[in-house]
């Protein structure tokens, strides 16, 4: 059986761009038994998507805010690329339509839930020490993780797990996309993690499973699982 190929979303195509944003991704997935495929902004969806057998929405800048039917107010403008949300949206409601595995990371979260009908916190104090950036000291945080949920059992936790914290915007308890569901909280009720019940595997989670040298052993189930289940869906 060959290599599960798993795409990875890129803002662009330099070499620099890869270096400093997107090798903690590379070794997540080389290490869980994957392919990874770059998936750029200009990627022709229709020739790539039948190629690849998972895919991971990465993090980065905001979504612009008109694509969950708002006025800018909290969202970082400077750093919305209207391609990337264009590419990531579509990716994301592709993935439910068709069962492909999926794994949204921090911004990816956000866009499963925008993609398919719910809403987004422009910005919230206290989950990032510069937002968008993984300057300063990693920050920490616990997650109660809902016990009968898909994340559960893959990060096999009860109650809950460490998490680092990078983000500034978050998705509404209260504006949840039909057909999603909340699996993980922080303290003060900020959703964490959502997934899709009934789809072999649609996470989003609010942390960065990826940088795993800075979280317990359990985060590299996100992407063994995502590529157990892109083997599966063959």
């Amino acid at each position: 059986m060959t290599t599960p190929r798993i795409g990875y979303t890129f803002k662009n195509r330099t070499r620099e761009f890869f270096l400093k944003w997107r090798t903690t991704y590379w070794y997540a997935i080389v290490m869980a038994g994957g392919e990874p495929v770059p998936v750029y902004p200009d990627s022709n969806l229709d020739t790539l998507c039948p190629t690849l057998d998972g895919v991971i929405l990465t993090g980065g800048g905001d979504v612009h805010p008109r694509r969950f039917g708002q006025e800018p107010d909290g969202t970082l403008m400077d750093s919305v690329q209207e391609a990337r949300d264009e590419l990531e949206l579509a990716i994301a409601r592709r993935a439910a339509e068709t069962g492909k595995p999926l794994l949204g990371i921090c911004r990816g979260i956000q866009v499963m839930n925008i993609a398919l009908g719910g809403g987004l916190i422009q910005h919230i104090e206290g989950h990032a020490q510069v937002a968008n950036t993984f300057e300063g000291p990693p920050t920490q945080h616990p997650v109660q993780v809902a016990p009968d949920s898909l994340l559960a059992r893959t990060l096999r936790v009860n109650p809950g797990a460490v998490v680092n914290t990078y983000h500034h915007q978050a998705v509404p308890a209260d504006n949840l996309a039909p057909g999603l569901r909340a699996t993980a909280w922080a303290e003060d009720g900020t959703v964490e993690a959502l997934e899709m019940p009934d789809h072999p595997y649609y996470i989003g989670v609010q942390w960065h499973p990826e940088r795993l040298y800075e979280l317990g052993p359990e985060q590299r189930n996100l992407f063994t699982a995502l590529i157990a289940a892109a083997k599966t869906g063959r």
